[in-house]
């Protein structure tokens, strides 16, 4: 066969034909993934099949992008490649989460830059310390950081001290930050320093995180700022004069507009302080000597019945809050409510320790063991209103007084276990009036906790070790010998 009649033949007509139909559809395919992957970089057109939608945005944060006028830039400090083939499923996560708030709305624009290869970006904010990993999310003159590392929970073996990534806060951190940068007014909250409190540094970052401003006032050398709108005092080793109380006193009265929260936490080891305890009596609360016990291993964590859990007396603050997850105040000492109202105080427990609760007497032996007449229910946390009526416009500032600083600590406040974290910031929020406020849990991509007490703990484990082994043993038994008598 020539040249001409190969070109004419059948075989020659059906194989270019396939070959083009081959071809069409290889450009075609190459075209809608060209076209494909430009439209998810601009649009959430990605399917999650996580049981919680953990590589989805939730709804609270897509309507409130949605609602956003101002524009916002969110830029990511590293290479972007690198961290697309980083292979970590937690690092995939925070990724997708962060591509995904400019596609809700076309205010918001998304970039990285490589600051090893363009260091003079960071000039730029100076006073933020910018780093490698880190997060950059501005609105006019507003600016906030944030770390691509400080978007995990990280969750530490109390036996072995290793650590290990529990769960995602990227969408919670991401969403607060672009909130607080566009928010026109700030919740200010500031820890009191100069009687050697404790420093909590993982709930005044729980507090950053959910757009409150936070501060540090040395109540010794500085007047209180009376745009601030909360004090925490955290177990002061050393007992404030009256001239420091007095400021206290003025910043709740506020010019007698009040509007204003003292939070005070006290501490088991804590040495006298006779001039608060009576600054805290004119308030109606009185914080006791001693230690509180908890009998009851069901109310219990780690073995330790000095790590109590505690009971919500009041629905006050809770309408957000898991309460069948419980509370802890370990570590505290006993609160007693001096009174339920007087000349315009108002006193409300709110937190309480069980009535298997008991409080071990300063001093008392190491095999000091409580009597039923020691157990009975102790406040943990009670809240004291004043009032006052600017004709029928109620003006009120609170003092809340909680019996243990612990209950405020980084073990506490980052674990799901309990509902200490999820309850401490709706209480703010309520307290404050603040409106802004959108709830958003971390995102788990493996198992999650059981969240059990100690008691269950050992439960199950005996279940496990002793009773379901011993179960199959005997139902082999129980076989062997039936079998054998056949």
């Amino acid at each position: 066969m020539n040249l001409k009649e190969a070109f004419h033949s059948r075989r020659f007509k059906y194989g270019a034909l396939s070959t083009a139909i081959s071809a069409i559809f290889i450009v075609l395919i190459i075209i809608f993934n060209v076209v494909a992957s430009l439209l998810t970089e601009k649009f959430p057109l990605t399917i999650d099949l996580t049981p919680n939608s953990a590589f989805k945005l939730s709804q609270e944060s897509v309507d409130f992008i949605r609602g956003l006028e101002k524009p916002v830039s969110i830029t990511v400090l590293t290479n972007e490649k690198n961290l697309e083939s980083s292979g970590d499923l937690y690092t995939s996560q925070i990724k997708s989460v962060i591509d995904q708030y400019s596609q809700y709305n076309s205010n918001i624009s998304t970039s990285y830059v490589d600051i090893v290869k363009d260091p003079t970006f960071v000039t730029q904010y100076a006073d933020l310390n910018l780093r490698y990993n880190d997060v950059l999310i501005t609105c006019g003159s507003k600016s906030r950081k944030l770390s691509l590392s400080g978007m995990f929970n990280i969750a530490t073996n109390q036996y072995t001290g290793q650590q290990s990534i529990r769960s995602s806060k990227a969408e919670q951190m991401m969403t607060s930050a672009i909130m607080g940068v566009t928010s026109d007014s700030n919740i200010k909250v500031a820890f009191l320093t100069g009687h050697e409190e404790i420093e909590l540094d993982a709930f005044e970052e729980l507090l950053t995180q959910n757009n409150f401003e936070v501060s540090q006032l040395n109540l010794t050398a500085e007047e209180i700022d009376p745009s601030i709108d909360v004090l925490f005092m955290l177990a002061p080793e050393r007992d404030p004069d009256l001239e420091q109380l007095e400021k206290l006193d003025t910043f709740l009265k506020n010019d007698q507009q009040y509007g204003k929260v003292l939070f005070y936490a006290a501490n088991a080891e804590q040495p006298a302080t006779p001039n608060l305890n009576a600054f805290l009596n004119d308030w109606g609360i009185s914080v006791g000597e001693g230690s509180v016990i908890e009998t009851n291993a069901t109310r219990i964590f780690n073995y330790n019945p000095y790590f109590c859990t505690v009971e919500f007396t009041s629905e006050d603050y809770t309408d957000e809050v898991n309460t069948s997850i419980t509370t802890s105040m370990p570590f505290g000492r006993p609160l007693e409510v001096l009174y339920e109202a007087q000349s315009g105080f108002q006193t409300s427990t709110l937190l309480s320790y069980s009535d298997t609760a008991a409080v071990v007497p300063v001093g008392a032996a190491q095999d000091w063991q409580p009597s039923a007449e020691d157990l009975h229910s102790i406040p943990a946390l009670v809240r004291s209103t004043y009032v006052r009526y600017d004709g029928l416009t109620p003006l009120e500032s609170h003092v809340f007084v909680a019996s243990a600083a612990s209950a405020f600590e980084g073990a506490l406040i980052n674990s799901k276990s309990v509902s200490n974290a999820d309850y401490y910031l709706q209480l703010l929020n309520i307290v404050t009036e603040r409106s802004d406020v959108i709830s958003i849990a971390p995102k788990e991509l493996g198992g999650s906790e059981l969240g059990i007490t100690q008691f269950q703990a050992t439960l199950i484990s005996s279940i496990l070790i002793y009773i379901l082994p011993l179960a199959i043993v005997v139902a082999g038994l129980v076989v062997w010998i039936r079998r054998r008598h056949k």
